[in-house]
């Protein structure tokens, strides 16, 4: 048989559970193919799977000639390279020396990533496959961006040991949040006063026209509307910040436009009524735009969490139960201490961005929406492991702050993410997955040990 032939037996054999996606080049190798052909024929038997799965052909998410990398090392130094196939400079990054091979006479070929499955700048890799229950019912194909590390295995690892217990449960908001914050600058206190009860007397008419203009088309709408004395040496401040919701869109960027609307309608009041603003502008720092923070005010709340026995568990990782929780508790304690805000950012911090990366999605600095908390507590005979996303952002459809490219949409397709409570649960589901495995591999002492 050939490259391709061989690519299909095996994705049949994946399909079938007789075969597991990281096994796919193992199974090309015992199928006769040298390499580098078996890399070759392992990312198109994974590719030709997620087709099978999801009924959705791979074009846009494009696998290159040559799909594997190789090892170098600089004659120089002794330094180790591993560079892409495809890559014509293969010089030394620190002395310039042309490299050899890592032994000599010999080509040593590797994958470009863990369960590559295409991609030619981001390498994206096939994660397994997790199936939630709650407010979103359905069972998702993983694809991550995640780069060269093995956290696509951990996270597959993570997914199948959840999985065994049935599906996880899922929590999301129905609204996808967004907030835009006016400040105004007084001189004294009658002024401000004044200014407060002129915009809540037209606040009625001035919501009418931020919806009509601005948000209508996104089906949003402002749910509330808060105020806010400071005061700085002689200046007044008063904030007016303005909250948006929407079912589908990020609706930052229309969020924004209707607040801008809003800002020259006040103006305009202040001028008819002789009030004397001398500072009138967008205050952006209280409404909590691009702030890695708990008191971030957009996007939406989503929770992941399963239920395991305790005997099983502690069966699975060979100790009490206390000791898991005694190290969740100082890892809390940990991330606490050091950031000041009850986040685990470890797994979380890598899988979050990496899903980002891969939908191509709004918003493209991810950081706002990276931040989590995990918790672990016991139920009767059950461990509850679960972790929380307060504000994941997203907008999936199309939208003035930018399109969804084509490979994105292909990718969420073969996912099964149709929509952004969709794409909010499956981020929770290999969120939770990949803490999971982390913290089980940590308790049984068997990452970074050195063994």
């Amino acid at each position: 048989m050939d490259q391709t032939d061989i690519a299909k037996k095996i994705s049949a054999q994946i399909l079938n559970g007789e075969t597991a996606p990281w096994n796919a080049e193992a199974a090309a190798l015992e199928a006769g193919l040298q390499p580098p052909e078996h890399l070759v024929a392992g990312t198109l038997a994974r590719r030709l799977f997620l087709e099978a799965k999801s009924g959705i052909k791979l074009n846009h998410l494009v696998m290159p000639d040559k799909p594997y990398s190789i090892e170098y090392r600089c004659p120089r130094d002794g330094s180790h390279w591993i560079l892409a196939a495809d890559d014509a400079f293969t010089r030394c990054g620190m002395c310039d020396t042309p490299l050899e091979p890592r032994v000599a006479g010999k080509t040593s070929y590797l994958p470009l990533v863990n369960n590559y499955i295409g991609g030619h700048e981001d390498h994206f890799s096939y994660a397994g496959e997790v199936t939630v229950q709650g407010e979103v019912n359905k069972t998702f194909q993983n694809i991550l961006c995640y780069g060269p590390g093995v956290g696509h295995l951990g996270i597959s690892v993570g997914c199948f040991q959840l999985n065994k217990y049935g599906p996880i449960e899922i929590k999301v908001a129905d609204w996808g949040r967004a907030a835009r914050n006016l400040a105004f600058v007084f001189d004294t206190e009658s002024e401000r006063g004044k200014a407060r009860k002129l915009i809540k007397d037209h606040l009625e008419r001035i919501i009418e026209l931020m919806t009509e203009n601005f948000l209508k088309p996104f089906a949003g709408e402002v749910y509330n509307v808060d105020f806010l004395d400071k005061q700085h040496h002689g200046d007044r401040i008063m904030h007016c910040c303005f909250y948006t919701r929407f079912g589908e869109y990020r609706g930052h960027g229309c969020t924004s436009k209707a607040v801008g609307g809003a800002k020259n309608y006040i103006d305009d009041l202040f001028k008819e009524h002789n009030i004397a603003c001398r500072v009138s502008v967008i205050g952006m720092g209280r409404d909590g735009d691009l702030k890695p923070s708990p008191r971030n005010r957009r996007g939406r709340y989503v929770s992941a969490r399963q239920r395991i026995p305790i005997k099983e568990y502690e069966k699975n990782i060979g100790r009490p139960i206390d000791d898991f929780l005694s190290y969740l508790e100082l890892d809390r304690q940990g991330v606490l201490e050091e950031t000041g805000w009850p986040a685990y950012t470890g797994m979380g911090g890598e899988i979050i961005p990496a899903f980002y990366r891969t939908m191509k999605n709004n918003p493209r600095p991810y950081l706002v929406s990276s931040l989590q908390k995990v918790y672990v507590e016991t139920r009767g005979d059950d461990l509850l492991f679960g972790v929380e996303l307060p504000n994941l952002e997203v907008g999936f459809p199309s939208g003035p702050e930018g399109i969804v490219p084509p490979l994105s949409r292909e990718v969420a397709k073969v996912c099964g993410i149709e929509s952004s409570k969709d794409f909010a649960a499956a981020c929770a589901a290999i969120t939770l997955a990949g803490e999971f495995n982390f913290a089980t591999l940590h308790i049984k002492e068997k990452l970074y040990t050195g063994r």
